[in-house]
């Protein structure tokens, strides 16, 4: 290899190198900890979940999350069966709906549910209120996406 082939080699392993080690310090965002965005601007980072701060493990979020993906794929179902009105769908649902709770308010222990509830409290306490959502204070939309008007007086609004 001459001085010329040498010296190319080492600029491009140079300028490979500072590429890589600056890769190598991009920021990895870490929950409850300032982090450097893209723009260069600080954010603050999201603070851990309510479930994992009270000690709640991920296996039983996972099987959480496994019990509303199978409850879902069952209310779908249940919407897309013609053979029954839309009164049995609704009792059909809130049967699955009543299943689904409890067993997930199986999977943690009465402290880590009151736990949970306090942190989900305090977080909502801190936010923002969302503004209005639009929707018509006498109309709600039923499971299967259906348009009805809700039957307790006190939602329905002005008379």
């Amino acid at each position: 290899m001459n001085n010329h082939e040498k010296v190319t080699f080492a600029v491009i392993s140079l300028v490979l190198f500072s590429a890589g080690a600056g890769f190598a310090q991009t920021t990895i965002p870490q929950r409850g900890r300032n982090v450097r965005a893209a723009n260069g601007h600080i954010a603050a980072a999201r603070p851990e979940p309510c479930w994992q701060e009270v000690g709640i493990s991920k296996s039983v979020i996972e099987q959480r999350h496994a019990i509303e993906r199978n409850t879902h794929a069952e209310i779908q179902s249940i919407c897309n069966d013609s053979s029954l009105t839309t009164e049995q769908k609704h009792e059909k649902i809130h049967q699955l709906h009543r299943q689904a709770h409890q067993e997930m308010e199986a999977l943690i222990t009465p402290q880590q549910r009151e736990a949970l509830k306090a942190c989900h409290q305090q977080r909502a306490a801190a936010r923002l209120p969302r503004p209005d959502s639009g929707t018509h204070p006498g109309l709600s939309r039923g499971p299967c996406g259906e348009i009805t008007s809700n039957s307790n007086p006190a939602h329905a609004g002005p008379q």
